[in-house]
């Protein structure tokens, strides 16, 4: 027999409507069998489509090491299957989210197929609604307050802010009233003796001007004892209240003029005796008879003694009182008289400074005069140095006698 008698020819072509596939189906196909039972390939039954959400596939699938990736790899086959066209190749695809498999199981290095399996959507939903975690749980009761008409936390900001700004308030406030507010006062005396020391509880703050007034200031709020000290007159000590948003009333002094003591000479006036010499010039002119002469006056206005400080011509405040009571004499005298007022030193020093220092201090007694309302043109000044002593300079007893403003008629 010839070779070609030996070898079959070619299988007729598959008629697949008479061709069954290579599926063990049990004979029962329709007793309650899921499709998954129907197209099963040789392997173990499954159990249920409801446990499967219960359990996570452990399929390993075969390394192929890139090979063969038309074809169908069966779980727990060890070597790949001949290329069966006629049978139905199983593709099946597990989902990562549900079996848990890694990234490199799908595309990755290993060239690796996870099968893919469909929960029912009752098991599905049974483990999508699973219960919350504690902070979901917080999350949720707090939006459940916030929709119940809670407390916003906008509220609590809110109040936590009014609450920072009402301290600050407050805090300011005490800083203002008890370390920040002003709450000393001024007040002002009027009618005291010009030239008089004003003290505030014993502590002198001040001379009063020409006029008689000094304006306090800076004084302590509550209850202060003002006194006026002068040499030659005694005033009363006045209470003042204020500060604390009260300012008291002008205080008008209440002073009475020191008269010459008894006993008191007024024809020998000695050394450091300038307040006797002053009462005894105000008893003078308070003497003199209405109307007086101008011998008078001058008598009695020569008995002041204004001792200036040592090479100054200020005329010392203290002295101020007398030059204005003298002023009110000198004002009645006729308008065609005319005084001069003559400057006096001692021997001390040189001629031409003793010159300049007398007239100095002889205009700045006319000055005060005419500030407590003389005419200018009734007194004249002049200064005469060391030239004309009233006594020896060889003492300081004469010295203090030839230190003086000496008065004269120049017109009458």
């Amino acid at each position: 027999m010839s070779e070609e008698k030996k070898i079959p020819g070619p299988p007729p072509p598959d008629d697949f409507s008479k061709t069954t596939p290579n599926i063990n189906i049990p004979a029962d196909v329709s007793g309650g069998q899921n499709d998954w039972d129907k197209t099963n390939y040789n392997f173990p039954k499954q159990p249920m489509a409801d446990d499967w959400g219960k359990t996570v596939t452990n399929i390993k699938p075969i390394d192929t090491d890139r090979q063969d990736f038309g074809k169908t790899m069966f779980p727990g086959s060890k070597a790949v299957p001949n290329a069966d066209w006629g049978v139905t190749n199983a593709n099946i695809d597990v989902s990562p989210a549900d079996f848990g498999s890694g990234a490199d199981d799908f595309g990755g290095p290993n060239n690796k197929t996870t099968p893919y399996f469909s929960l029912p959507e009752a098991e599905r939903a049974k483990y999508q609604n699973l219960p919350l975690t504690p902070t979901e749980q917080a999350a949720q009761a707090q939006k459940e307050i916030e929709e119940k008409g809670g407390i916003p936390g906008w509220f609590w900001i809110s109040a936590g802010l009014l609450g920072m700004f009402m301290f600050a308030v407050v805090v300011l406030l005490f800083v203002f009233f008890f370390w920040l507010r002003d709450t000393s006062f001024e007040v002002t005396v009027k009618g005291a003796p010009p030239g008089s020391d004003v003290l505030v509880d014993e502590q002198r703050l001040g001379v009063t001007s020409e006029d008689g007034s000094i304006k306090l200031l800076n004084l302590k709020a509550g209850r202060r004892k003002i006194s006026i000290a002068h040499p030659t007159y005694t005033c009363d000590t006045r209470d003042v209240n204020g500060g604390n948003g009260v300012t008291p009333e002008p205080v008008i002094a209440r002073c009475q003029e020191r008269k010459v003591e008894p006993g008191e000479d007024c024809t020998n006036i000695g050394l450091g005796e300038e307040d006797k010499a002053e009462r005894c010039y105000n008893a003078a002119l308070e003497a003199l008879p209405d109307p007086f002469t101008i011998e008078a006056l001058v008598r009695a206005l020569n008995i002041l003694i204004i001792n200036f400080d040592s090479g100054k011509f200020d005329v010392p405040a203290k002295r101020l009182a007398a030059l204005q009571k003298g002023s009110g004499y000198i004002k009645k005298l006729p308008p065609d008289i005319v005084l001069e007022v003559g400057g006096h030193t001692d021997s001390d020093g040189n001629a031409a400074s003793n010159q300049t220092l007398s007239e100095n201090r002889a205009n700045a007694v006319k000055q005060s005069l005419v500030t407590f309302g003389v005419r200018g043109e009734v007194l004249q000044t002049r200064g005469y140095g060391a030239a004309k002593p009233k006594t020896e300079n060889s003492t300081e007893q004469g010295k203090f006698y030839n230190r003086r403003i000496e008065y004269s008629i120049v017109k009458r």
